[in-house]
């Protein structure tokens, strides 16, 4: 064949032989499996007739290499190869087959095929091929962190439950409580409290990490620091730490209220754990130009040496007491991110150091803060 420029035309004149040659292959490597003549083409066909499209704008075009835009057709291809389980070496054999059966009807053809008419072939199958493989990894992937996520809330329930089923004991035992049992039961509650915050933590974590979409609604900032403050009392008279807070009466917000709880609890929690005994936390939170600020200072004799950044990493720990999983602050940096806002540290030599949580304003409201 001497004229390169029909190729897509004689390729479309031997589509029902290509795809017949394909699909009789195809049917013998999966004999395994019982699947319609609908599944088994899937959208295959449509893959073809783009890369027939495509090689008729490079021809036209005189161009060495077609255009790559995307292939919508492949895209679905490798998402339903998944629905029907196929694994990837069998996503990527597939094209490969394409591109033999290809191969062969261009043997047949009159002439000879030049080396340009072939590169234009294969970068189109290669195209695909890569387009298929990559929807099958992106759809295994959100399938896999679904599971993960129904797994991981599947356990945190049957965890609280005789979480529950302990704290509601531990209120009954207070009524009558002796006074040689208050080291025992003070016991109890804590590990009790620490088991409740890990629950939660996990949960939340998974939830940022499967980057689900933040729930917003109108709350009052000053409330959930007045709950943090009251959820963390007992840790802090356990710690012989005073937390004092300083805030607005009210600071209105648009955001995600179980996010911004868990992001402040875990932050004024850590502070209060990391305080020397005896000492104080200061929670403050202001209105400015452009939003809000909240600040935890604690009083922990200052950060240690490092790269405080990596304080927010998952599973860092850079303190002495190691309790916990370390999710705490990578739980407060992905809160405050999913509001479009940040959280730093500076640190007080010698004292402590002072997280601030800020907040844009494009997502507060206008009303009522003093």
């Amino acid at each position: 064949m001497g004229n390169m420029t029909h190729l897509s035309s004689l390729l479309s004149a031997r589509r029902v032989e290509i795809l017949e040659r394909w699909t009789q292959r195809i049917s013998r490597e999966h004999v395994d499996r019982e699947l319609s003549g609908g599944e088994l083409w899937d959208d295959l066909p449509n893959f073809f007739d783009e890369m027939l499209a495509a090689l008729r704008a490079a021809e036209a075009s005189s161009s060495d290499v077609p255009a790559c835009d995307g292939s919508p057709a492949s895209v679905a291809h490798g998402a339903q190869r998944l629905r029907v389980g196929f694994d990837l070496a069998e996503v990527i054999r597939e094209y490969e087959i394409l591109t033999e059966c290809i191969l062969d009807e261009m043997e047949t053809i009159a002439g000879t095929v030049s080396t340009r008419a072939l590169r234009r072939v294969q970068a189109l199958l290669n195209a695909g091929r890569a387009q298929a493989v990559s929807a099958y990894i992106d759809r295994r992937d959100a399938e896999m962190t679904h599971a993960h996520s129904q797994h991981v809330a599947f356990i945190a329930h049957e965890l609280r439950s005789p979480l529950m089923s302990a704290f509601l004991g531990v209120t009954v035992l207070r009524k009558n409580e002796r006074p040689e049992d208050q080291w025992a039961l003070g016991m109890l509650t804590r590990n009790l409290t620490a088991l409740r915050e890990l629950v939660d933590q996990v949960l939340t974590a998974d939830r940022l990490a499967a980057q689900i979409q933040v729930r917003r609604e109108s709350l009052d900032l000053r409330a959930l620091l007045e709950q943090a403050v009251a959820d963390t009392q007992l840790a802090a008279e356990q710690c012989h730490v005073e937390v004092a807070m300083h805030a607005p009466d009210v600071l209105a917000f648009n955001g995600d209220q179980r996010l911004l709880r868990s992001a402040i609890g875990n932050l004024l929690g850590n502070a209060i754990k990391f305080s020397h005994e005896g000492s104080g936390v200061i929670v403050r939170a202001w209105r400015h130009d452009i939003g809000i600020t909240v600040e935890v200072e604690d009083s922990c004799g200052g950060l240690p040496e490092g790269n405080a950044a990596e304080l927010f990493e998952p599973f860092v720990q850079r303190g002495d007491n190691r309790t916990g999983f370390g999710l705490g602050l990578a739980i407060v940096k992905q809160a405050l991110e999913a509001h479009s806002g940040k959280v730093s540290v500076r640190n007080l030599p010698g004292k402590g150091c002072v997280f601030s949580l800020d907040l844009p304003d494009n997502l507060s409201l206008s009303t009522g803060d003093h």
